[in-house]
């Protein structure tokens, strides 16, 4: 704030050197402003040096305001100069705004008018401008315009041209101006190998590199970039290593890099390296680091770089901000992540949209809605990831019509244009709840052509659902339009197989083979004392393997009195029961569960994070092993989290798309194998079908437990919640039928242990 001594009437000899020497001091918009109503109320005019610093500052600074610079260079009595022309002239190229290139374009012309004659700096901002806004036939004018005023050998006005011409995707022309020029300086060189790297010539940009004889921390930057935007991560280290200079953007640009590209081990690893270094990290690598904490589900690391940044006090804003909610949202701790948004000075929709994504994953869907109407509430306008996270979180409740509403809201509301990812979200919405038809239907009248994640999601619920026709349709489409996915073969050949399509499933995965798509194998990633172990799906390379298979063992034997059974009809190879049985054993999440079971204290959560989808076997097991064993355990998989406690789950079994209420579920291991056990512990061969109800079932769970050592009160507790949990104590009967399609009047023990028979609510 200028001191008010300053504004004392000033005699008229001295005006034009008082209040240039003010305007000089001024450092912001209100102060300049304040010293401009000073000068009218003496009635004076702005005398020209004046001109100079408040222009500048208005057209350059970033809390400066252009359009005041503008009311100033056209509306002043000065005569205006080429400088302060060429300065609003590039602040129009810098403001990225509607109507920059063109408010250019109109000073431009004014220059004309006035016989102010352009200089190089003029047609360098007038190329920044196109440049900002893709104007390539505007751009192609002023190059003419360049080569009849002779500035085309000035080294700023072809550095611009060059740039120019690549942001515009025009590379041959780039290149021809590079050619052509007979002086080339470290920018030229910069200017044409940031041109190849954006037009995605990598190989072209390591070649003018090797040509360089003066490199700059920009060159080697700019191919690092590169080198990273293309994934090759192992040849950017290696030219990281050998950079002789490594400035805070080349960390930047490494670390990330890793983090972006699913490496997060490596992200971690030379975020250490660079700690060792005693380099201070910023807040983009920050950023990056819990990005990789995020992937890893690395809770013990991300609190730690929490901690860090608090010690360091390092200023959280909002981009920060989002990536702890995220972290902790990611790592199965909703309670740290609401405690982070909470805490958070700003919250603006990067924060309540990390937060509501991270409620919906972590099946608070109720929550999640409730926040985002208390972010409307605040008045802060959603944006579309915003409805991509509140589209989630119905999905993963099954609120079908919710999700239409907020589906219709987004553009109706806030004018929101729905992308591929929002329609994507709407056909898990509905496959999940069941209604393919309805899916289908919804694929057919979306305005943009759909993509192949839209079509994948539909052939889940088709593979989910047992809609064969349908799922072979959709199945047969994408293994043709998304040949790399391993996914799309595997569905589509479990689907022919569940189809009793024995040579069709095999005839898929030969395609598979011909075509050299490698599968994916399941892995899951825990991290105990402070070190992430990763386990594959039948993996025996862990220092431990025989202590972790002991141990699983010995947790089946303990369910297994709980009614667990193997559920093998997932494992489609023509093998035998006991091979189908070691299969399932060995998921990689079972290794998990067991390996934390060893190495953390009793009663600890374990978090453990998977690549795939959590399978059906091994959702009923984790179950079983929270109840009988009194552990928390959280298990991301690829499509949300599932929160194991007392023998349920956060998702409430909805994780396949099955809802309960409605009475679609399909009791395969729920219901046709626990029938069974409750039969063979009561001894019973043979079961009348007449009247079975939920209640009866109960009863005779809770009747066949004397005869264990467990007791009958957990017995009683445990049946009551799972019956409650599955049919909402609704008095429904339960009709059973062969998968032939006959009805039977009654089931033996035998039936239903060989899966011939499934349960029906």
């Amino acid at each position: 704030m200028l001191k008010p001594s300053i504004f004392k009437p000033l005699k008229p000899d001295f005006h034009s050197i008082s209040f240039t020497a003010i305007f000089h001091k001024c450092k912001s918009m209100k102060q300049f402003k304040e010293a401009h109503t000073q000068l009218i109320i003496n009635g004076l005019t702005h005398p020209p040096p004046s001109l100079r610093p408040i222009i500048s500052f208005s057209a350059l600074d970033p809390s400066g305001d252009i359009d005041y610079a503008l009311l100033l260079l056209l509306r002043t009595s000065t005569p205006p100069t080429v400088f302060l022309f060429n300065t609003t002239i590039r602040g129009f190229s810098r403001a990225r705004r509607p109507g920059s290139l063109l408010s250019s374009v109109l000073l431009f012309v004014r220059m004309g008018v006035l016989s102010l004659a352009p200089n190089n700096f003029t047609f360098t901002f007038l190329f920044q401008g196109c440049s900002n806004c893709v104007a390539f036939d505007l751009g192609r004018q002023f190059h003419g315009m360049v080569i009849k005023n002779s500035f085309e050998m000035d080294v700023f006005v072809r550095n611009s041209i060059i740039r120019f011409y690549s942001v515009c995707g025009r590379l041959d022309d780039a290149r021809w101006v590079f050619d052509e020029s007979s002086e080339l300086d470290v920018v030229s060189w910069n200017s044409m190998i940031d041109g190849c790297i954006r037009n995605g010539n990598i190989l072209e940009a390591l070649s003018l590199f090797s040509k360089m004889t003066e490199r700059n921390d920009i060159s080697w930057n700019s191919l690092l970039g590169g080198l990273v935007k293309f994934s090759c991560m192992d040849d950017a280290y290696r030219f990281f290593v050998e950079m002789p200079r490594r400035n805070m953007v080349s960390w930047v640009v490494m670390i990330s890099g890793y983090a972006q590209n699913g490496q997060p081990k490596e992200a971690l690893a030379l975020f250490r390296e660079m700690q060792m270094l005693d380099q201070e990290p910023n807040s983009a690598i920050l950023v990056s680091v819990l990005s990789a904490c995020s992937q890893l589900g690395a809770l013990d690391h991300g609190r730690w770089v929490h901690c860090y940044i608090g010690k360091k006090c390092v200023r959280v804003d909002s981009i920060l901000s989002a990536a702890l909610i995220d972290m902790y949202a990611k790592c199965g701790s909703i309670d740290l992540a609401m405690q982070a948004f909470s805490t958070s000075r700003k919250r603006d929709v990067s924060a309540y949209t990390a937060a509501i994504s991270g409620l919906a994953m972590n099946g608070c869907s109720e929550e999640a809605l409730q926040l985002f109407e208390q972010m409307k509430g605040e008045g802060i306008s959603p944006d579309g990831v915003s409805y991509i996270a509140v589209l989630c979180a119905c999905s993963h409740a099954g609120w079908v019509e919710k999700g239409f509403h907020y589906f219709a809201s987004m553009s109706d509301v806030h004018g929101i244009r729905p992308e591929l990812d929002h329609y994507a979200c709407m056909v898990d919405l509905l496959g999940r709840a069941g209604l393919l038809e309805e899916a289908e239907k919804f694929v057919a009248s979306m305005p943009i052509k759909p993509d192949n994640v839209i079509w994948g999601a539909l052939l889940g619920a088709c593979r989910v659902y047992g809609n064969a026709e349908m799922g072979q349709r959709v199945g047969s489409l994408l293994v043709e339009s998304d040949q790399n996915h391993d996914g799309r073969y595997i569905l589509l050949s479990n689907i022919y197989a569940e189809s009793m399509k024995g040579e069709d499933a095999e005839q898929v995965r030969k395609t598979m083979r011909r075509r050299k798509v490698n599968r994916v194998p399941g892995c899951s990633l825990i991290e105990v004392a402070g070190f992430v172990n990763e386990f594959f799906s039948g993996d025996r390379s862990h220092e431990k393997t025989e202590e972790i298979y002991l141990m699983w063992e010995e947790i089946v034997k303990e369910i297994k009195k709980f009614g667990y059974r193997e559920e093998t009809r997932a494992v489609v190879f023509d093998v035998e029961e006991e091979e189908k049985e070691a299969v399932i054993g060995h998921h990689s999440e079972k290794l998990a569960v067991a390996f934390g079971f060893l190495y953390t204290k009793s009663g600890s959560t374990l978090r453990i994070v998977k690549n795939i989808r959590i399978c059906s076997d091994c959702h009923y097991a984790i179950k079983l092993v929270s109840k009988v064993f009194k552990r928390k355990i959280a298990i991301r998989d690829r499509k949300c989290f599932h929160h194991f406690e007392e023998g349920l789950c956060s998702c409430k079994d909805y994780w396949q798309g099955l809802q309960w209420s409605q009475m679609q579920l399909i009791i395969v291991l729920e219901g046709s194998l626990f029938l069974a056990a409750i039969m063979y512990e009561l001894g019973i061969e043979e079961l009348p079908l007449s009247k079975l109800s939920s209640r009866e079932l109960l009863r005779m769970w809770c009747k066949s437990f004397p005869r264990r050592s467990d007791g009958e009160e957990m017995a009683y507790q445990w049946g009551q919640e799972w019956f409650s949990g599955c049919f909402r104590n609704l008095e429904r009967n339960i009709s059973l039928f062969f998968c032939s399609g006959s009805d039977p009047v009654s089931v033996t023990y035998h039936e239903l242990e060989a899966g011939r028979v499934v349960a029906m609510c």
